[in-house]
């Protein structure tokens, strides 16, 4: 219906689409005469207004009509009355005329409103003169991948269903803005990271400052007007004398002439407070009165602390956002891609699970050579010590491979029939032999370990074949105190040579996404908060600076930001840039008032208006001088001083069982974890370690000699103490970003198959959490001997 890119028509076109006689195959050669109407005559169907040629072009002909992009969006409502929720998404039909955007019911709609023009069949619209900003929204809330549209009065997000149709759109609309010489700057693309602030925190605010208000009002209640010290004796006889009272009464009373049974006198202002001002005879109550008051007391106040303290961690609850890491914009150089080391933990889960981890892990889109898998079989082996002996007894762990399966021949037989030949004649544990090393302690040789509170020796096969991540099978010799998983992971760390600059840390029945590294890597190379990030260089002649603003003309004009920036004033006008045949093509091309645009300089890092000294208020405030130029340019960099993030945590999915089916009874989503509380940490960043699917920097777990001991819940206490040390802990999740198909979810795993299980998984949680507020924080676990990597 609607043709926005084609040349406009002659004037009999209007009948060939109709197919006229005048038109036929027959009369091909013979002069075309349109029908002329007879004088006076007015056709009394006709509509109001002449009716509009919608397949009109842009600028073609002298008709009204302009369409340039049409289809159905998805658009966000409108309240009154601001709420914790936005409003619900609605599929209206949209067309882009001139600098208006109308949006109707449906197509039928759009299609009779541009043939009648009758305002009644408009819904709403959009009007581009007024628009200040257009960009890609940031927001991971979204139904489709949308833009936004910046007018005075309100934002418009708008949520094309195709990338196709977001292009078409975002392209119409852009030089709909740029042609009526509206809007300050056009984003193009979103930034490789990104954050968004959740709906509702005003709602949530308030009502957590309620909260305060009513948590103070009942403890006040209960010590001035609950309190048993200043109860009267007889409520009847409040001015009556105790002596009085007891000898007129039936009842056996314990009655005192001073208030809290004597043990002390309450100033004035209390007891007129507690309204018991004019009591004379006080009630005495017995000690274990008193016992459940202070105890009623302490709880309340012990509640009421906990809470504060809960619900501020919600405060300010973020998502976060980010291309893949192999999508950045410039792209990442090949020698910035770090190493990255898997840590897949097992103890005692069936061999197969950890076998079908193995293969997911094998299936992540990393190049191989800068990828090494760990299987860290924590039961493969046990070891005996006895009082005064140095070499302990080691000794397969039989039970546990009959129990579970054999993970060191599963493994074996995995990579065999990856990278052997069918008709080997080798056997798969000829082979395994092959590949295989011990590193067991000797009387001769008692320590054969780096550090040796977390292991005493290994069981190591290495298979490291062309095109196939290094995998590596460790089976620990555990020392008398072994730690469990932290012991099991440092032994990797800092015994067994692991030296990527990234790990991820995976429980055995965790299967990641394949996306699963270039999801999460981007957040230890770029960071939207860093406030020196900046992508280009002063285009003055002989300056090397970094640039801090930029022609806003040119920039919506479309003119590539490194052609137009500049560090000061001085270089924008030395420069000439104004008189330079860019500004003037430019302009005069797109700007319906050059004059008014062409020496106006915009700050490159918040986008405000700079004054006649150059220099940006906002980024630069105090005296207002220049803060020192920065000597090089800030690109990716995933070093300690541009990016303190330690790791990020990533949501722990299920895959679909029978205890997902029928709701979930035991809670394993744990969904005000994973979506309230991990998102109001990450505000602070500080969100916590979940014990796996996370990815982690090297540098930070060196700083802090690797996984913490001393808890069950060594995970959590590695965050915090991480975090206490001024590291970022980060919470990113991908299944709300992007189109539907985009959204995925980085790591699935198993629920614990029965009751038991998963109450003593929650036993675990409460006790080592009791445990980590209570224990001793300078107890040190580590090997005396042993010292810690510099960072």
């Amino acid at each position: 219906m609607y043709r926005g890119d084609q040349q406009p028509m002659a004037k009999h076109e209007d009948y060939e689409l109709h197919g006229t006689p005048a038109t036929g195959e027959g009369e091909g050669d013979r002069a075309f005469y349109p029908p002329q109407p007879q004088h006076g005559y007015v056709d009394p169907r006709a509509p109001p207004l002449p009716p509009m040629n919608v397949s009109d072009a842009v600028g073609g002909g002298a008709k009204d009509n302009v369409i340039t992009v049409h289809g159905y969006m998805h658009k966000q409502g409108k309240r009154t009355i601001k709420g914790p929720i936005h409003k619900s998404w609605k599929r209206r039909y949209f067309a882009l005329e001139k600098a208006k955007i109308y949006y109707f019911h449906s197509h039928l709609e759009c299609r009779q409103y541009f043939t009648t023009r009758n305002a009644d069949l408009v819904v709403g619209a959009v009007e581009l003169k007024d628009a200040l900003q257009l960009r890609p929204c940031a927001r991971l809330d979204l139904p489709h991948k949308g833009f936004e549209v910046h007018t005075k009065r309100r934002v418009w997000v708008l949520c094309p269903e195709t990338d196709d149709e977001y292009r078409m759109w975002f392209q119409g609309v852009e030089r709909a803005i740029v042609a009526n010489g509206a809007g300050n700057i056009i984003e193009r693309k979103l930034p490789n990271v990104r954050k968004y602030l959740m709906k509702g925190n005003l709602t949530y605010r308030l009502f957590y400052f309620l909260f305060l208000l009513t948590g103070i009002v009942e403890l006040l209640a209960l010590v001035f007007w609950f309190v048993i010290g200043v109860e009267p004796c007889d409520a009847s006889r409040m001015e009556v004398d105790c002596a009085t009272i007891t000898s007129t009464s039936l009842d056996t009373l314990r009655c005192m002439d001073q208030p809290f049974s004597g043990w002390f006198t309450p100033p004035n202002w209390y007891m007129k407070v507690a309204a018991v001002d004019e009591v004379l005879c006080f009630h005495d109550p017995p000690i274990p009165q008193w016992a459940s008051y202070f105890a009623l007391l302490f709880a309340e106040l012990l509640t009421f602390a906990l809470g504060v303290l809960y619900y501020l961690g919600m405060w300010k609850p973020v998502r976060r956002g980010a291309h893949y890491f192999d999508e950045f914009e410039p792209a990442v150089p090949d020698e910035l891609w770090p190493k990255v080391d898997v840590l897949l933990c097992h103890y005692s889960e069936p061999a197969e699970e950890t076998i079908d981890t193995l293969m997911a892990c094998m299936n992540l889109q990393y190049p191989p050579h800068l990828l090494q898998i760990y299987v860290l079989d924590d039961g493969y082996c046990k070891s005996k010590w006895s009082k005064g002996n140095n070499v302990p007894t080691v000794e397969l762990n039989k039970g546990i491979l009959e129990m579970a399966g054999d993970l060191r021949q599963e493994v074996a037989q995995f990579m065999y029939d990856r990278v052997c030949d069918p008709n080997e004649e080798m056997e798969v544990y000829a082979w395994r032999k092959l590949h295989s090393s011990a590193n067991l302690p000797s009387p001769s040789r008692p320590k054969v370990v780096n550090r040796a509170d977390c292991a005493a020796g290994s069981f190591r096969d290495d298979y490291r074949y062309p095109g196939l991540p290094h995998v590596t099978f460790i089976g620990r010799v555990k020392p008398e105190t072994h730690y469990s998983k932290a012991g099991n992971i440092n032994n990797c760390l800092y015994n067994e040579g692991a030296n990527g600059r990234y790990l991820i840390i995976l429980d055995t029945d965790m299967q990641p996404h394949p996306k699963f590294i270039l999801a999460t890597l981007p957040f230890f190379f770029d960071d939207e908060d860093r406030q020196d990030k900046v992508k280009y260089m002063c285009c003055g002649i002989g300056c090397n600076n970094v640039a801090k603003l930029c022609c806003a003309s040119c920039k919506i004009a479309g003119v590539p930001e490194e052609q137009i920036s500049y560090c000061s004033k001085d270089c924008f006008e030395n420069a000439m840039h104004v008189q330079s045949a860019v500004h003037r093509r430019q302009v005069n091309g797109t700007m319906s008032d050059t004059r008014a645009n062409k020496k106006e300089l915009r700050c490159m890092n918040c986008d405000a208006k700079l004054g006649k000294s150059g220099v940006c208020r906002k980024c630069n405030p105090g005296d207002g001088s220049e803060s020192e130029d920065v000597a090089a340019l800030h690109t990716y960099s995933d070093d300690v001083r541009d990016n303190a993030v330690a790791f990020v945590q990533t949501p722990q999915y299920f895959r679909d069982c029978i205890q997902l089916q029928i709701g979930d009874p035991l809670g394993h989503r744990n969904a005000t974890f994973y979506d309230a509380i991990q998102t109001g940490q990450d505000g602070y960043d500080c969100a916590s370690f979940a014990g796996t699917n996370a990815m982690f920097r090297r540098e930070a777990l060196d700083s802090i000699g690797g996984i913490q001991y001393g808890s069950l819940t060594e995970d959590c206490y590695t965050g915090q103490v991480l975090c206490s040390m001024g590291w970022k802990a980060q919470y990113f999740r991908k299944d709300f970003e992007g189109e539907p198909s985009e959204r995925i979810r980085l790591a699935e795993g198993l629920i614990p198959d029965s009751v038991a299980g998963s109450l003593a998984q929650r036993k675990r949680w409460a006790k080592g959490n009791f445990q980590i507020v209570l224990m001793n924080k300078n107890t040190q676990y580590m090997d005396p001997e042993w010292k810690l990597p510099e960072v």
